[in-house]
């Protein structure tokens, strides 16, 4: 896992969405559900020596800055060796068991006393949607880790009724517990929206920071937009995403859009719908992309695909499946194109103002100070009032060329991502003729005012040890200490003077240096008047002045 996460950081993905329950199993210390028999082999069986897989993904993603979205299948009851522990709800709850005919049966409806067949019959085994106990179960599920765990995000994918189809599987049920509806179709689907509203509106209750994102499949309807076929979404698996943006129940939307441009299931038109749906109801898009699929494509494909996210506004990021495709893997070279074109910057996840839109409160304190290492900025972290609810989560340092004017939205001036749980302090070594600010981000990523570092506007330096120089004072204009820094290339007799702008000296000393190096030297200016003052630094056939300000 730490390589995973050092792999995510290195090539600059900010967040990941992390399986935790894969068929109402747990991979994290649950007391409802069982541990996953994918994590020890044994269903039941904790990890030894102990530890939970959830607890430590979000704390070391949280160290690298990435988010956490906590992955949920919501229905599935059994795949593999899930399901055969007495604790499990397939054997605890057998009333709530759909067995449903799969792909390779006759589809007709088998009985649960036919559940233990062998997989190879591909029989689906989903909790029973239509249920209202069902319904409160996968809740309690899901709100028991929101509640217990750090989490950033909560996340469902594709896995409600399945897509072998449904017949009368559900017919008791329905007649059960129909809520007045006379329409199965209607009901299955209102079955579903039952529990994503109950999802948000718990959430935003217990904790309402935490994001809520669904990953349906990709196309919606048969023939929407025009010219897209294939399974139809709403109808085979009653899954209608396109309320649930409606009813803004969800903050981000991540259809599964594993199809290349072109064809009857063209990215070119799926994603921009998409992102138009979003967009009319204040919520995000961020396509799912299929890189397991790209060496059956060409190698410009997914970059295409990234190109277009970028040239439609309210396209705002990417979800790749999987991992082990990238950035785990590098298939066609698309890793390297990450890392070189798309993914050159650091980038946060982008601000959800229906959820906060105060900002954090800004850094205090922004020093910048030239040393050996570079150019080195520390900062201290602001403080909460009325205008700002909540502490820093991350800082975000700028970077861009003297003379030119800063765009926060342009991420190539945005250096790097800083979370608040590091030292405060960033050391930059290519640092001549630029200029830097600091800012501040809270969990949602509402951002402070930026705070710029005292040298801004001052020609930078880059110290050479093989050669004199006099590098800027800092900071400029001064209140009223002033640190005077040069380099000398060997021992030397150094005089450092400051005259007033009529020429009178103000300060004299001679410092004799043993050895070569960059040293400093404080000047107070406390006695003197405010006003221009001109400094020199000479010795050994090298004299350099520059001009101070002094500000009372």
């Amino acid at each position: 896992m730490i390589n995973i996460l050092n792999t995510m950081e290195s090539y600059r993905f900010n967040a990941i969405v992390f399986q935790v329950r894969p068929a109402c199993d747990a991979l994290y210390d649950s007391k409802i559900e069982p541990w996953s028999n994918w994590l020890t082999g044994t269903e039941g069986k904790a990890p030894s020596p102990y530890y939970d897989p959830l607890a430590f993904v979000v704390e070391e993603a949280h160290k690298r800055g990435i988010e956490v979205h906590a992955w949920f299948n919501p229905y599935r009851a059994r795949k593999g060796d899930a399901g055969s522990s007495a604790e499990h709800v397939f054997n605890s709850h057998p009333e709530w068991i759909l067995a449903v005919g799969g792909k390779n049966s006759d589809s007709q409806y088998r009985s649960l006393d036919e559940r233990n067949l062998p997989e190879s019959k591909a029989v689906d085994y989903i909790l029973d949607p239509g249920k209202e106990a069902v319904r409160e179960y996968v809740l309690s599920v899901i709100v028991d880790v929101a509640s217990r765990y750090d989490i950033d995000g909560i996340h469902m994918d594709d896995y409600f009724y399945p897509y072998s189809g449904i017949s009368n599987e559900d017919a008791a049920t329905f007649a059960e517990e129909s809520r007045g509806f006379t329409n199965i179709h209607d009901w299955r689907r209102d079955n579903i929206n039952l529990l994503i509203q109950a999802i948000h509106d718990t959430l935003d209750v217990i904790k309402p920071r935490i994001k809520f994102g669904m990953s349906p499949f990709g196309i919606w309807k048969n023939g929407v937009p025009a010219g897209i076929v294939g399974l139809d979404a709403y109808s085979t698996i009653y899954c209608d995403a396109v309320t649930w943006l409606n009813e803004q129940w969800i903050d981000y939307i991540t259809p599964q859009l594993y199809w290349p441009f072109g064809g009857g299931q063209d990215y070119g038109k799926l994603m921009p719908w998409w992102a138009g749906i979003a967009a009319d109801n204040e919520r995000h898009l961020y396509p799912g992309q299929a890189v397991y699929r790209i060496t059956n494509w060409t190698a410009g494909e997914m970059p295409r695909q990234i190109r277009l996210n970028r040239q439609t506004e309210s396209c705002l990021g990417s979800v790749f499946f999987r991992y082990g495709f990238t950035p785990g893997g590098n298939p066609l070279g698309f890793r390297d194109s990450l890392r070189n074109n798309y993914y050159k910057h650091p980038a946060v996840p982008p601000a959800m103002t229906w959820k906060d839109s105060l900002p954090a409160p800004a850094p205090q304190n922004v020093q910048i100070e030239f040393n050996e290492a570079g150019a080195t900025l520390t900062w201290e972290a602001g403080e909460i009032s009325e205008a700002h609810d909540d502490t820093a989560y991350r800082y975000l340092i700028y970077k861009w060329p003297l003379g030119e004017s800063l765009n926060r939205d342009d991420n190539a001036h945005l250096l790097a991502v800083i979370p608040a749980i590091e030292e405060l302090t960033f050391t930059d070594t290519d640092y001549e003729n630029y200029q830097y600010g600091i800012s501040a981000q809270d969990r949602l990523s509402n951002e402070s005012n930026l705070i710029q570092t005292a040298t801004s506007g001052i020609d930078s330096f880059k110290p050479s040890a093989s050669a004199w120089q006099l590098h800027p004072a800092y900071p400029n204009p001064f209140n009223p200490v002033v640190q005077i820094r040069y380099t000398i290339p060997h021992a030397a007799r150094v005089q450092i003077a400051i005259y007033d702008i009529r020429g009178r000296e103000m300060f004299q000393e001679y410092i004799d240096h043993q050895q070569a190096g960059t040293f400093s030297r404080e000047w107070n200016a406390s006695a003197y008047p405010s006003g221009i003052y001109i400094l020199t630094v000479q010795g050994s056939g090298f004299r350099s002045a520059q001009k101070i300000s002094h500000l009372k």
